[in-house]
């Protein structure tokens, strides 16, 4: 049978559509018949307990994310998981080519269970939230590192890429404005293309999980992260994309704040909160600088009911150790500026 048997079974992945002959086995088991297992990456999810187990999860985690979808919603999930499951073999490999002969090393292994682990974590955004049906669109890529290709003590043998974000599953207007929104808006935020072949000397993982969904606006919590291969560590940003659901757009600082000055009160509001949140830690910029960022709405969650919570990242106002500071800024100190749209921003209309 194989051709990983018939994509891990065509797979008890795609939601119940197995392979004729494949056996979907009871909880902890891989998700496929290990009777039929005949290549390395079969053999290990079938030879090892916790891979299987990780395996036995994926299955079932995928079945559940494409029900109740659509046609097309189903079709571009399975599209995805064939594309997953192809990187999965190349990615935990010395050279990006799936494994003919010999077995996973324990190294090998671990990896596998990373990857299948943050897969099953990416499905679970397939979901309905708020009324809506959301599905996962997603990119994979895996490449030989040409740097490393001659050293065979690096970590750093292949380039990985992963991009995740959601999409919403209907036909209509609405469906239609949100997910080119996405496409866009998402596409340009994140720092490495998967097709893109200079990127063969690093790993990147960049998502967008979706955080609040009211009838006037749907906010999505993104976080990117690129690594160079040999450096000291890598490099994350968190972020947040907010679509204005009564106009089909981006939602501007202009529905949530108004009034000559408000972008200077905030920065002296955010002052004195970053002081009395964060301290020592601090390495504040120019207030010229500062203000630049936290007049952004790609800062701003409006998940605490109490105050505007703006992000900064590693890097921008305090040391890498420290972190990604917040600092929350009470609704109550900002009700001179408030625009006419905040409440249907903040509450939904």
């Amino acid at each position: 049978m194989s051709k990983t048997i018939k994509l891990l079974s065509a797979l008890a992945m795609l939601g119940g559509l197995a392979a004729p002959g494949v056996v979907i086995l009871p909880a902890a088991a891989a998700s496929f018949d290990c009777t039929n297992a005949s290549t390395p990456f079969e053999h290990a999810i079938c030879d090892r307990p916790e891979l299987s187990a990780a395996d036995d999860v994926l299955a079932k985690t995928f079945a559940t994310a494409i029900g109740g979808l659509t046609k097309e919603g189903t079709e571009a999930m399975r599209a995805g998981q064939r594309v997953w499951l192809d990187y999965a073999q190349r990615v935990c490999t010395d050279n990006a080519t799936p494994l003919t002969e010999g077995a996973y090393d324990d190294d090998g292994v671990a990896c596998l269970l990373e990857k299948f682990k943050a897969r099953s974590a990416v499905l679970e955004a397939s979901r309905m939230i708020g009324g809506h049906r959301f599905y996962v669109a997603s990119q994979y890529r895996a490449m030989p590192d040409p740097n490393e290709a001659e050293n065979p003590d690096s970590y750093w043998k292949v380039a990985s890429h992963e991009v995740s974000y959601p999409l919403l599953d209907h036909d209509d207007a609405m469906a239609e404005n949100f997910n080119g929104f996405i496409k866009q808006a998402w596409l340009a935020l994140a720092p490495v293309n998967p097709e893109d072949d200079s990127e063969a000397s690093s790993d990147s993982v960049d998502t967008a999980v979706i955080k609040q969904v009211l009838n006037s606006r749907i906010t999505l919590e993104t976080n990117t992260y690129w690594f160079g291969h040999g450096a000291a560590h890598g490099n994350g940003a968190t972020s947040y994309l907010h679509y204005f659901v009564p106009e089909h757009r981006a939602l501007a600082a202009s529905d949530v704040f108004a009034g000559e000055g408000w972008e200077k009160a905030l920065l002296a509001l955010a002052k004195t909160g970053l002081e009395a949140e964060h301290g020592d830690w601090l390495q504040l910029p120019d207030d010229a600088d500062l203000e630049a960022m936290i007049i952004e709405p790609a800062r701003w969650s409006f998940e605490d009911d109490y105050g505007l919570v703006i992000q900064f990242n590693q890097y921008e106002i305090a040391p890498y150790a420290y972190g990604a500071p917040t600092v929350t800024i009470p609704w109550e100190q900002l009700e001179a500026f408030k625009a006419g749209n905040q409440d249907v921003v903040r509450y939904g209309s």
